[in-house]
């Protein structure tokens, strides 16, 4: 391995020398703080992890120092990982990186790490550096696998890939390699499509995806037959099978939101999708399975396997952070709250759990509970300064809601100079909070000011969109799109903060009170629209009305959904989108209104319970996805396709997954 690129991964690189700044940015900490001093462990040396090693033990006494060692260094994995969840990543680091050229395990583990980095960095360096230690534990995997006798067995199973009968006759070596050879190809599969934009590379790593996936669900067969056969007592250990459930859960989970053209096509090359089994398996290895009624499970009954918290992370993950994103079915927020906080009581440092707790209290409408977990794992995790910047992100979302504008501009200011994840969406948001900062600014000077400063911002957006997988972001074409429209408007965009908010789904954290106050605003902006006479109105007049009714629509909902007004809010709802629906043509830009209202249509109707037209609704987006035809609005771009669509399509494909739920049990 490039020595050079692996020294640059180091961890414990000083930051910024304004660590000690005051103000605002400097209580938040992170880009600006030290890092902590965490207790750097080191983990114990694998005194046989070559391959030459092992086949030399294995000679001498069998499988069994084969195995010792194995499991040594799966407990010296287990450790790093409890340091790593912990937010001690420096510690987790001294454990691996020692032995990662020796040992699968520690090599698989240490991947696991430079993974979760380079993809919050999006470097160039530090993604080769991931990718040439994958391929390095692929190497080791591979070395460790069941051997074929001939030449035509290697043959056979390169084209039938692993058999059930082969994995009964492995030894437990033999089926770990299986199982760290269909992880590492996971994870290297999913980095190269980011990295190589090329067709090839697409291909060449979807096929390693589906190699992996059909390795996953032999190994669960194998599982299946092994536990139906030994129902007293399981011999395997608890560290491959949390493995096999956690391959297997999250291949279920994802086929599974995927859109049905899609899964047909999957299902065709040899994928399943079942959310449910996906679900079940997760929850069996921390015995949660059967504890739905929020009490936690005994000792006995939970698999404390190397991968039992990650298999925990992923429920928590579908049920407090994918539920508010897109519609999903089998959601239980109570359940998932009960993992959280055992997993707190483990790791009441952990900055993965702290942000998901602070994502459930957002949830809950509770916005400075929220705010506090954030803070506190921006306070606690001083290693990786992009595990921060997650919480910047949300910090900047409630700070937007409380409409904070200082505070909201010195978020986006930092997350633009010090995150690579997406400069032209941070660049916009910085533009829209410094806008509506001036609009509350008396000084005529500094308003002025801030104005040149949001044009400059707004000029900057278009030119820093990127490409992942040579694909743009659609998220960022749409807020080039917003920008270049308030350019055109002569430095005008009516409500951008409660429109990019609905953009990121954080309508589901505002409480009444902050509904209320945008509804007014929103009342307001409509009653000057509507007064305005039709010489003075601009090509976009349409646009922003539709917009602003479109916006009412979803807060009437939002506050009749928390029982405030009910009648009134239902009737301002149905009238604000059929506004919408009657005035969709004379739309010249802003067609996405149209297809994200019949989905607001279709959100109300399922609380109505009235799931056959919630269904139509959805699919009038379906059918015109599905076509590729779009016709609605005027304007030279009418026929294109709008902004967000498929993470529309993508949400309506869910959203018809959770009608079929909820009407079957009615």
């Amino acid at each position: 391995m490039n020595t050079k690129i692996v020294k640059s991964l180091s961890f414990n690189k000083k930051t910024d020398s304004k660590a000690n700044q005051k103000g605002f940015l400097g209580k938040l900490g992170s880009p600006f703080t030290t890092q902590s001093e965490p207790v750097s462990p080191v983990g114990l040396p694998p005194s046989s992890h070559s391959s030459s090693k092992l086949s030399e033990l294995s000679f001498v006494n069998g499988s069994n120092l084969e195995e010792k060692q194995l499991f040594e260094d799966i407990e010296q994995c287990r450790i790093a990982l409890d340091h790593f969840l912990n937010s001690n990543i420096n510690g987790a680091e001294a454990i691996l990186k020692p032995h990662y050229k020796d040992s699968m395990y520690y090599s698989l583990g240490y991947s696991f790490i430079l993974y979760l980095k380079s993809v919050m960095t999006f470097q160039e360096d530090d993604i080769e550096a991931t990718l040439s230690v994958l391929k390095h534990t692929i190497q080791l995997a591979g070395n460790l696998r069941k051997k074929e006798n001939s030449w035509l067995g290697s043959v056979t199973s390169w084209v039938k890939g692993t058999t059930l009968e082969d994995v009964k006759s492995m030894t437990i070596v033999e089926r770990h390699a299986e199982l760290v050879y269909a992880e590492a190809y996971l994870l290297k599969a999913l980095l190269s499509i980011i990295h190589d934009e090329s067709v090839m590379s697409f291909l060449r790593e979807s096929l390693n995806i589906r190699s992996s996936y059909s390795a996953y669900m032999t190994l669960e067969k194998y599982v299946n037959q092994v536990n139906e056969n030994e129902k007293t007592y399981s011999s395997l250990d608890n560290d491959f099978t949390s493995g096999v459930s956690l391959g297997v859960g999250c291949f279920s989970l994802i086929l599974s939101m995927l859109p049905a053209s899609v899964v047909k096509v999957a299902e065709l090359i040899g994928f399943t999708s079942d959310r449910a089994h996906g679900l079940k398996v997760l929850e069996s290895v921390g015995g949660w399975d059967k504890h739905h009624d929020g009490s936690i499970p005994q000792e006995k009954d939970i698999n404390t396997g190397l991968r039992s918290q990650l298999c925990n992370m992923v429920l928590i993950v579908y049920h407090v952070i994918l539920s508010k994103m897109i519609p999903l079915s089998n959601v239980d927020i109570p359940f998932a709250e009960t993992i959280l906080n055992n997993c707190l009581d483990k790791y009441p440092r952990g900055v993965f759990f702290l942000y998901f707790n602070g994502r459930l209290m957002g949830s809950k409408k509770l916005l400075k509970e929220s705010e506090k977990q954030y803070q506190l794992a921006i306070d606690t995790q001083k290693d990786w300064k992009q595990l921060q910047h997650m919480c910047f992100w949300e910090l900047g979302l409630i700070y937007i809601m409380e409409q904070n504008w200082q505070k909201a501009y010195d978020i986006y200011t930092v997350l633009q100079r010090d995150s690579n994840w997406s400069k032209a969406v941070y660049t916009y948001l910085k533009a829209v909070t410094l806008y509506k900062l001036s609009e509350v600014t008396e000084d005529t000077t500094i308003k002025a000011d801030y104005m040149n400063q949001v044009v400059e911002y707004m000029n900057q957006v278009t030119g820093e969109k990127q490409k992942i997988a040579g694909k743009s972001i659609p998220m960022e074409k749409y807020v080039a799109r917003k920008a270049r429209k308030f350019l055109s408007q002569n430095n005008y965009l009516l409500l951008p903060d409660l429109e990019i908010l609905n953009a990121f789904t954080a309508y589901d954290f505002m409480s009444v009170d902050i509904l209320q106050n945008g509804l007014s605003r929103i009342n307001t902006e409509i009653a000057r629209l509507e007064s305005t006479s039709k010489e003075n109105r601009n090509n976009f007049y349409y646009d922003d009305l539709c917009l602003a009714e479109y916006l009412r629509a979803i807060t009437c909902r939002m506050l009749f959904d928390q029982g405030f007004d009910t009648e009134i809010m239902h009737q301002t709802h149905e009238k604000s989108l059929q506004f919408v629906f009657n005035n969709a043509n004379k739309i010249e830009l802003d067609h996405y209104i149209y297809y994200f209202s019949h989905y607001e249509k279709a959100c109300m109707l399922i609380l109505d319970k009235d799931y056959t037209k919630a269904e139509s609704e959805i699919q009038i987006v379906l059918k015109a996805n599905d076509r590729g035809t779009y016709s609605i609005g005027s304007g030279p771009h009418a026929k294109n396709k709008y902004s967000l669509a498929s993470a529309l399509v993508f949400k309506c494909h869910n959203c018809m997954t959770k009608i079929k739920s909820e009407s079957s049990s009615k």
